[in-house]
């Protein structure tokens, strides 16, 4: 992440409010955008004069009107381009060729891009368009009797959420969705009508993950259509969904995780009773009770500070000098802190933070330099803060196994390769049961199947559950038990990779490369291996999908500590001689951080505690 993506973010959630939750509007506010709109200032004059006897419509114009100078959408061909990509990788169910997808992925919109003002563009017949049904929607259903004005134009009457080109969003999601609603629910509970509208979703709109390339939101129309992107473009989707039926609607979000390297946000829709509740596109069980689990550090909903909703409220001091100035709160990423906050001084001079998640660990920055201003330090579920001070006078050993945390995603991935069957064949035609593979409690890199019998095969078979489509890093067959004498084979039977995609094929899971993989097609399906010779096979060493971060034999790693305002500190560079690292002039207490010179971008700060890495965050 560039530092001037990093002050945007500052700038976009910390220190201003996209929406300003006002419907009072100023004749001054008024002028100000009507002058913006040049040319374009006769279209929403015929706005204000069409609803000159309707008080409440007219409000409601102008509230739009006014909040409309800053909002703008962005042309180019680029942009263009990338729409193309995501519909073939939406055609394609989420697969890119690589060689598309790698030079999509490099582009960036940023600074190249054409401005196109709304306030200088968009029609009259547009705007009141969507006035009149956004106030059908909310007299439409039995909750909107619950939801006040200032709740309908903050979340109900917007016509587009960020920097989309407008569309016609409102009126093709109330043609689609509003027959969809009355035909799954007639009753009063809007909860209820939320959980309802998803589980059709995940039936009808099954939405695609994709988080591969940068552009802007791409509007209503485009997701109707092609259901495809990151956790934006889901809130995006459903926010559209929900407003269409009068659902005040919008979306929650924290700025960086260190886990995923990405912000993230989920939707929020406001209750009869003026609570928000939280909710994702393709989740069920909609209920008051739900809470979003993902680790936050602070969360947002439109520039204000809503991580009261999600965490009690506290009160953090800061292991900190007393009479220091303000600064920001940072999370940890390889490319430098990430600042999620702010820190403030108190009247006795104490630095402090209001609503901070506990049981996690950050960084306190100068608001100027953006340097570290103090020590890292973790703040415990007593809202205690206590300091990473590194103790160089007693120095200690640790055994480092990995540079990132191992997530709840690659454990699933991990265990999505249990109970697959493994039968050898000295004929191809008469198979006998050799193994079963099993994660166990440890999720490690490579599993290892021992085989019993003293037989010799020709053929080796791996077949996975029903249900379950192999996904292979690498397999390999070794006819001793210490994996020294590998045996070499081909792949003679496979099904066709996931879209039939080239960089997923069989070959993949032979070809010596971890971050290669072959992905099938077809669960349930199995995989058969010729063995170059007939031979007794001792042992099966196979790597389901895994995200590399293990330590990697050959692979080039610094270690750092972190010393308050000296920043990170190296303790020394070391080449991996096996699937671990050893450093024995680690200082107690501090703050770590491994780094892979050879490869890879997914590292993470952790503690060492206990004789374990205890990472900053886990999903």
């Amino acid at each position: 992440m560039s530092k001037n993506t990093v002050i945007l973010i500052i700038v976009i959630y910390l220190l201003t409010a996209c929406q300003n939750h006002m419907t009072h509007v100023s004749q001054r506010d008024m002028k100000s955008t009507l002058a913006l709109a040049g040319s374009n200032r006769d279209e929403l004059e015929r706005v204000l004069e069409h609803y000159q006897d309707d008080p409440q419509k007219l409000a409601a114009a102008r509230y739009l009107i006014a909040d409309m100078k800053d909002n703008y959408y962005l042309v180019s061909d680029g942009i263009d381009s990338v729409h193309a990509a995501l519909v073939t990788t939406s055609l394609q169910e989420g697969f890119l060729e690589r060689n598309r997808r790698d030079r999509w992925m490099a582009y960036r919109y940023e600074g190249t891009a054409e401005k196109i003002y709304d306030v200088q563009t968009v029609s009259a017949e547009y705007l009141i368009e969507n006035i009149d049904l956004a106030f059908e929607s909310w007299q439409r259903y039995p909750w909107g009797k619950y939801y006040d004005f200032e709740d309908f134009c903050n979340y109900l009457l917007p016509y587009k959420i960020g920097d989309e080109k407008p569309d016609n969003w409102r009126r093709i999601y109330t043609e689609k969705f509003a027959p969809v609603l009355d035909s799954l629910y007639k009753g009063t509970d809007v909860v209820v009508a939320v959980d309802m509208l998803q589980h059709y979703l995940q039936d009808n709109y099954p939405f695609i993950y994709n988080n591969d390339f940068s552009y802007p939101r791409v509007g209503g129309e485009f997701l109707l259509e092609y259901p495809i992107g990151a956790c934006r473009e889901e809130t995006d989707f459903l926010t559209y969904m929900l407003r269409s039926l009068g659902i005040p609607a919008t979306s929650d979000g924290y700025i960086y995780s260190p886990d995923s390297f990405l912000g993230h946000n989920w939707n929020v829709f406001l209750d009869t009773t003026g609570v928000f509740i939280p909710t994702e596109i393709m989740r069920t069980g909609v209920s008051r009770d739900w809470k979003n689990s993902r680790t936050k550090g602070k969360a947002y909903r439109s520039g204000e500070d809503v991580t009261s909703m999600y965490y009690p409220e506290n009160k953090v001091i800061l292991p900190m000098k007393r009479g220091v100035k303000g600064g920001f709160i940072s999370v940890f990423s390889m490319n430098g802190w990430i600042p999620i906050g702010v820190y403030k001084r108190s009247l006795t001079g104490r630095a402090y933070v209001s609503n901070l998640e506990t049981g996690h660990i950050y960084q306190p920055l100068d608001p100027d330099t953006r340097n570290p201003s103090g020590y890292a330090f973790y703040v415990d579920n007593f809202n205690k803060a206590h300091a990473l001070i590194p103790d160089v006078e007693h120095p200690q050993k640790v055994k480092l196994t990995r540079k990132h945390p191992l997530t709840k995603y690659w454990v699933n991935k991990s265990h999505e390769m249990d109970s697959i069957a493994i039968h050898g064949s000295a004929d191809g035609k008469h198979w006998e049961l050799i193994g079963m593979s099993n994660t166990g409690d440890k999720i490690e890199r490579t599993r290892q199947i021992f085989v019993d019998q003293n037989a010799s095969y020709k053929y080796i078979r791996l077949t996975p559950p029903e249900k379950t489509r192999l996904n292979i890093a690498e397999l390999d067959f070794y006819r001793d038990v210490d994996c020294t004498e590998k045996i070499r084979c081909i792949a003679v039977e496979a099904p066709a990779s996931m879209s039939n995609l080239s960089e997923y094929a069989i070959d993949k899971a032979t070809d010596g490369k971890n971050l290669t993989r072959y992905e099938s097609g077809t669960p349930g399906a199995a995989c058969v291996f010729e063995l170059e010779l007939p031979s007794e096979v001792s042992c099966i060493v196979y790597a389901p999908r895994n995200d590399d971060n293990y330590v990697s034999p050959g692979d080039v790693y610094e270690l750092f500590y972190q010393d308050g305002v000296n920043g990170w500190v190296s303790l020394g560079v070391k080449t991996a001689e096996d699937w671990y690292l050893e450093y024995d002039n680690v200082p107690a207490g501090a703050l770590l951080w491994l780094h892979n010179h050879t490869k890879g971008v997914e590292e993470q700060a952790f503690r060492w505690d206990n004789g374990s890495q205890i990472f900053c965050y886990k999903l």
